[in-house]
Parts: C-alpha cells; sequence; structure tokens
C-alpha cells in the first residue's frame, strides 16, 4: 500500500502512475481506470436514484413577483430562451467533473471543429503545437492549463433562483443549445448528469472523433493509454446512447483521421505513415451508428492532415468514400424512429437484432460502489 498511499498523495490523475511497470498495484489501479471505477465521472444511464420530481415538490406561490403572476406563460418563455441563447456549448471533463465553455465563433464549418476555442480540444487532437499548455500526461481528456478560467456558467443561475422558474425552464438549456464533444466518455458522463428530463429535451449534437485504432475490430489493449478513452465497449455505449435520444433533430459527425505523410518513390507518390479507416457502410465499427434514427438532418466531414505526396494518393478516393458514407448514413438516420434498416442498392446491412446484440454486449458490468478517489 505504501506506493499506492503515493500515488494517491501526488496526482491520481496522471498516466505515468500506472502505465505500466508491473507492479500489482498499479496493475490493479489501471484495471479499476480503465472500467471507470475511480479518476473518472459517473456514467451509468441506469441510475438507481431517480431524478427529483419539481413539480411534485411543494413550491411557494410567488404571490409578489410580477413576472410570474402578471406575463402569460408563452412570453415567459420568449424570456428564457433570449436568456439561454441557442449557443454552442463545447462539452469538457476536467479530472472528475462535466463542465463547458460556451462558443465564441459558432459559425465555423465542421471541418474546423473547435479551432474557434483552442483551449477546449481533447488531448490526443493537440497535434501541431498550435497552442501551448496542453498536457498528454494526464488522465482526463481536456487539459489546458489555462482551460479552468474559460469554463462558462452563464444562464444557468437562473434555474437556481426557485422551484417554480426551475419547473418552467429545466428542460430549456438542453432543448436549444448546440452540444459539442470531442470525448465519448464526457458525452456519457453528461448524459447521465442531466437525467432523463434532460435526455428527452436534446436536440442538438456535433460529435469530433478521432481514432487511435479502428473500432469494433478487436485492436483496443488494455496496456495502451487509450484503453479508457477508445474502446469497442465505450464506443458502442456512445451510439446506444444516442439512438435512445428521442428529441434528437440534428447530428453533426466530424472524423479526424489525423497524419499522413508520403514520399515519392519508383511509379509515384507513396503513403508510409497514417493510420486510414475504411469509410463503408458494410465496415462493422459504422454499425453502431445504425440505432441511430429519426433525425431531420445529419451531417459528416472527414479530415486529415497530409504533405503534398500523401495529398495526391489520399485525397481522391477520401472524398468520394467520404460524400459515400455521408449519403448512405444519412439515408438511415434520418428515417423515422423504430424503422428497419433500408435497403441501400448494393449494401447487405445488417439486421436490426445484430444491432441490439452490438448494445447489450456495450452495457458495462454491474459493480459494487464506485471509489471516490481525489487529489489530496
Amino acid at each position: 500500500m505504501r506506493h499506492f498511499d503515493a500515488w494517491v498523495l501526488r496526482d491520481p490523475y496522471s498516466i505515468w502512475h500506472y502505465y505500466a511497470t508491473g507492479r500489482r498495484w498499479q496493475d490493479t489501479v489501471r484495471d479499476l481506470i480503465q472500467e471507470r471505477q475511480i479518476c473518472a465521472p459517473h456514467n451509468d444511464l441506469d441510475t438507481d436514484h431517480p431524478p427529483v420530481d419539481s413539480y411534485t415538490e411543494t413550491m411557494a406561490d410567488q404571490a409578489e413577483c410580477g413576472l410570474l403572476q402578471r406575463l402569460p406563460p408563452e412570453i415567459r418563455q420568449m424570456i428564457w430562451g433570449y436568456v439561454f441563447g441557442n449557443d454552442t456549448v463545447h462539452l469538457v471533463q476536467l479530472k472528475g467533473k462535466i463542465r463547458h465553455v460556451r462558443c465564441t465563433q459558432p459559425t465555423l464549418s465542421l471541418t474546423q471543429h473547435r479551432h474557434c476555442c483552442p483551449l477546449t480540444p481533447a488531448r490526443w487532437r493537440v497535434y501541431d503545437g498550435r497552442v501551448p499548455g496542453h498536457s498528454d500526461r494526464l488522465l482526463y481528456p481536456h487539459t489546458h492549463e489555462h482551460l479552468p478560467q474559460q469554463l462558462s456558467d452563464s444562464g444557468a443561475s437562473l434555474l437556481r433562483t426557485c422551484r417554480a422558474i426551475y419547473a418552467e425552464t429545466a428542460e430549456l438549456p438542453y432543448r436549444s443549445s448546440v452540444f459539442d464533444v470531442d470525448d465519448l466518455h464526457t458525452f456519457l458522463a453528461f448524459a447521465a448528469a442531466i437525467g432523463p428530463r434532460g435526455r428527452r429535451a436534446l436536440r442538438r449534437l456535433t460529435v469530433q472523433w478521432m481514432p487511435v485504432w479502428q473500432p469494433m475490430a478487436g485492436q483496443d489493449h488494455k496496456g495502451s493509454i487509450y484503453a479508457h478513452t477508445h474502446s469497442d465497449a465505450l464506443w458502442a455505449r456512445f451510439w446506444a446512447c444516442l439512438a435512445a435520444l428521442p428529441a434528437l433533430q440534428e447530428l453533426r459527425l466530424s472524423l479526424d483521421l489525423g497524419r499522413f505523410t508520403g514520399t515519392v518513390a519508383g511509379g509515384g507518390a507513396v503513403v508510409v505513415a497514417g493510420q486510414r479507416l475504411p469509410l463503408h457502410l458494410q465496415d462493422p465499427w459504422l454499425f453502431p451508428l445504425l440505432n441511430v434514427r429519426g433525425l431531420r438532418h445529419f451531417d459528416l466531414a472527414v479530415t486529415a492532415r497530409c504533405d503534398l505526396p500523401a495529398k495526391d494518393v489520399i485525397e481522391p478516393d477520401l472524398c468520394r468514400d467520404a460524400a459515400l458514407l455521408r449519403d448512405h448514413l444519412r439515408a438511415v438516420m434520418c428515417t423515422p424512429r423504430g424503422s428497419p434498416v433500408p435497403e441501400l442498392k448494393g449494401l447487405v446491412l445488417p439486421e436490426l437484432c445484430v444491432l441490439e446484440d452490438l448494445r447489450s454486449q456495450s452495457a458495462p458490468p454491474r459493480k459494487g460502489p464506485r471509489l471516490a478517489i481525489t487529489a489530496a
């Protein structure tokens, strides 16, 4: 326990405290971290404690409040709408808490994801050194040293005014905002925190995902420092959660394939570095996405950073495959909820039962009470 005590007292969120020495206590801690038992916010959507229903709680009649007594509900809803706005909200995870940053330039294109707020990308996405201050030595995804000073709390203070105002406005922040996420577990923890009522109100979501390896291909392994952020189980759970959002209308997905480098040899340019991801709807890593239905709008962007030799090789096929994948996913996701997977010309897609099996296999096993370990 001497080594374990030193780990807790120093910084339990440091990656290098548990990768990898072969010591038994560090292997145990690594397993707990990868299972999200420590050093992570709660992310179980099937909570044993139902949320409090504000309408069943005793409320003051607010007889002296002109806002609640004189203005009709329709006018009050307009006022609440102006308070919360329709901003883009970047979800971030700092240690064991889910926080957010309101975007200052929400009109940027999907291919420039979070370039507007350069302190907010996950640590595995900081690749070119444009913004110093990010750390690759911490377990939680968003690590910029100045990020805590950029966190937002605007609008949410209104919910703490009184129970009557809370009952009228509790769903508005989730209904009007565009939530933006670049770490899958951050969204799962956020969805667990807002409860069933908040999840029923979510309408617009932007997802930026950068693969470390190809999901659903058996490539993830416990020895990697990304085992708790890019596992197959996490990938399937994330899309099962999105499929269960009854009011989700707009989904924008950005895939960042990373950096590719090439060289010119013999018969022409050859890509010598970079991981390609197959962009065909019949690939297993896309099967969890086929559970999502009922969207009004879906968009897809695929980005890759290439030098000139690699660009000549990759760009033509990548642009063609990305456009075709976008159209195929749109044809599936924009069908009514509960409908079967539609038939697409030239494609044989899995039946719904197969997709349900993926979702059931992704559910984390029930364990004992979670351990709350934080830095001293």
